[in-house]
């Protein structure tokens, strides 16, 4: 008898832990909110591949949220998870580690650990930045120089005369002044500023933004209103 009691003890304390486990990770699920400022933009197509690689493969990777339970990273995969009844289980962490979700219905040679692969990768070249918001928080040169951004999807277009715009009605007067090409280099230091300057024997300061290969002194202000 007191061996079958134990037995009932034990299976009554499972329960309590899987009901206690289920009640916290539907809290946990209720607090997560979606980043009304994500800087990803997430089309139909998008969520379609989305929804099909979970479908299909089950979840790929873990999704990132501030300690407000705001999404940080994994908005649409959030979205589409929850919309297919997916529970979500929160892991506290401080960033010094990296958490891994190890998949144990997959193996390497798996059918659907290739799929899942080759989705993770696909769904992420069909969502596109909203580069309005990213404009609002950030210094656009900034996303030029550091996160190797294209300035012209900011509306930025490399205009050699644009530092002149300051003068109003007096403009820089140059007939032509295009360039056969442009590139940008980024220096990691003040230094390979300083030594790129003396290989190229051009003056750059530090206000320069762009200047002329070989160096060509700029034309005389004239006061031309337009």
């Amino acid at each position: 008898m007191a061996c079958n009691c134990s037995k009932v003890r034990r299976k009554i304390i499972r329960i309590l832990i899987y009901y206690v486990e289920i009640c916290t990770m539907k809290t946990e699920q209720e607090n997560i909110r979606i980043d009304n400022r994500n800087y990803r933009k997430h089309g139909d197509t998008n969520k379609k591949m989305i929804r099909q690689s979970i479908k299909e493969c089950g979840a790929g990777r873990s999704i990132v949220v501030d300690n407000e339970n705001v999404i940080i990273a994994g908005n649409g995969v959030y979205e589409q998870a929850t919309a297919l009844g997916l529970k979500v289980r929160i892991i506290e962490s401080d960033g010094s580690e990296i958490i891994a979700i190890k998949r144990t219905d997959l193996s390497t040679t798996d059918e659907r650990r290739k799929l899942l692969a080759m989705a993770d990768n696909r769904t992420s070249d069909t969502s596109e930045f909203d580069f309005d918001l990213l404009a609002e928080d950030f210094d656009i040169d900034l996303l030029g120089n550091d996160w190797d951004f294209d300035l012209a999807d900011f509306g930025v277009k490399n205009n050699p005369n644009d530092e002149f715009d300051m003068f109003g009605e007096f403009k820089y007067v140059n007939k032509d002044c295009s360039a056969y090409r442009q590139i940008i280099i980024n220096f990691e230091s003040e230094d390979d500023v300083k030594h790129f300057a003396e290989l190229t024997n051009l003056p750059i300061r530090y206000k320069t933004k762009s200047i002329y290969f070989p160096y060509q002194e700029k034309e005389k202000m004239k006061d031309v209103y337009e």
